[in-house]
Parts: C-alpha cells; structure tokens; sequence
C-alpha cells in the first residue's frame, strides 16, 4: 500500500512548535478547554500523520494509530505507557465533557460523575456500559465539531483497556453511513478489522484507564464538502475499486 497512509508521528519539542497544527491544538486545550500544564507528560506529545490504514500488532492486541491529530498524554495515565498487556481504543466526545472525564474518567449512563449523573448521548445498543473502539476514526465521528477561532476542533480520547474486559461488538451502521456514507470503513484495514468487533462495550470502569487527549483540528467542517470525512470515503472508493494507492 505504500507509506501514503501510514506515516507516522513528529515527535519531539522542535518538531511539534514547527507544527502548526500541534500549536494551535496546545492554545485550544489551554484557552478553551482550560486545562491546566500540570495534568500532562507534556514531553512524550506528539503529531499524528496520515495512519488511516496503519494497522500494527502490540503486546498480542491490534494497534491503529490515529490520523492527524495532536496527542496530549495524560499523567494519570503513564503508569501504563509501555504496558502492552492492555490494549488501546478510543473514544470521542463533545468538548464540554472533557474537564469532567479528566477528573472523573469514563463512566457508564446512569453512574456519577461526582454528583452529576452520567446520560447517555449516544444510545446504549448493547447495553450500559462504557463504549469505545479501536479504531480512531470511528470515535471521531462520536466527537461534534467546535469552531474557534476560525478553526474546526474535536476532542477523542486515547484509553488503555483490560482485553477481558471488553465485549466487542458491532460498528458499521447509523455512524458511517451519516457521516462517512459507507457501511465498510473496516475495509480501511483490508481484512484485518471485521465489523463486529468495531465498538468495545465495557462495564468495569477501572479497567478504562484515559492515555491521552487528542486534539483533532480542521480548516473546515469535516462533514463539508471537501473535508476529512469526505477524503476518508474517497479512500476508501480507491480501496474496493483496487486503484493502487
């Protein structure tokens, strides 16, 4: 396939301050989100690129990296940053949720959050439960879009999880095809992501531990014309047609 889309990540302080996305992703998680310094490991940050069909093996469990994005790790986190043993997923989320999920974590519809019960914005399909996934881009699409200061933002979060804690479950539908206008975006991953196992329902929250806020930034609407959402439908049209790319 090539490295068109699986690029990688900058890495590193010089490489994200010449960024401009990563800077004004930080000015967004600072002036906006108002989050303070002190809750992230600020030197292992990084800047995804293109990684729409990165797909790689860790610790026995299937990585996909993000695409695009700027990675803030979360201190609360670290002590599970190079333990492999759990898995990664991701799960998005309106901007004003986040303060409370940083100080709360993940929590299922009908628990609290503090004081405040937890409703759910989305549906419980599959029942009560925290509901993630492994693959980055269909939590985007989970994630509303704000607009500030003439740019277009989205808050998804990186979480470790327990593999046994996890009940896999089905993904292609409402979603993808609102968004996306594809029932196949496990296709992106040519045959190594089936579409039942795209949503991880779970139920322990301390076995959802938060790694990382990721800071998505746009020029436009990606549901626009033009815009991501549109660009990842295209690749995926190039993949079933079996244009090389």
């Amino acid at each position: 396939m090539g490295m068109k889309y699986n690029q990688g990540y900058l890495y590193g302080r010089s490489e994200l301050e010449r960024n401009s996305d990563y800077t004004i992703s930080y000015k967004y998680v600072k002036e906006y989100l108002k989050i303070d310094d002190s809750m992230f490991s600020h030197p292992d940050n990084c800047y995804y690129l293109n990684n729409y069909c990165h797909i790689e093996n860790r610790g026995g469990h299937r990585y996909l990296r993000p695409s695009k994005c700027s990675k803030f790790v979360l201190k609360q986190g670290y002590f599970l940053f190079n333990n492999y043993h759990w898995t990664y997923s991701y799960h998005g989320t309106d901007s004003s949720n986040i303060k409370s999920i940083l100080k709360y974590g993940l929590k299922a519809s009908g628990s609290f959050a503090g004081k405040k019960k937890v409703e759910s914005a989305h549906g419980t399909l599959y029942g009560d439960g925290i509901y993630t996934s492994k693959i980055p881009l269909y939590s985007q699409l989970y994630a509303p879009v704000t607009k500030w200061n003439g740019k277009y933002f989205q808050t998804i979060l990186m979480v470790r999880q327990k593999s046994g804690s996890i009940d896999a479950q089905m993904g292609e539908g409402t979603y993808t095809t609102s968004f996306l206008r594809c029932r196949n975006l496990h296709d992106l991953y040519k045959g190594k992501i089936s579409p039942d196992e795209m949503q991880y329902v779970c139920s322990d929250e301390s076995s959802c531990v938060l790694h990382a806020l990721l800071i998505k930034v746009h020029d436009k609407d990606p549901e626009y014309e033009g815009g991501e959402y549109h660009k990842v439908s295209d690749i995926l049209d190039s993949l079933n047609s079996k244009i090389i790319i």
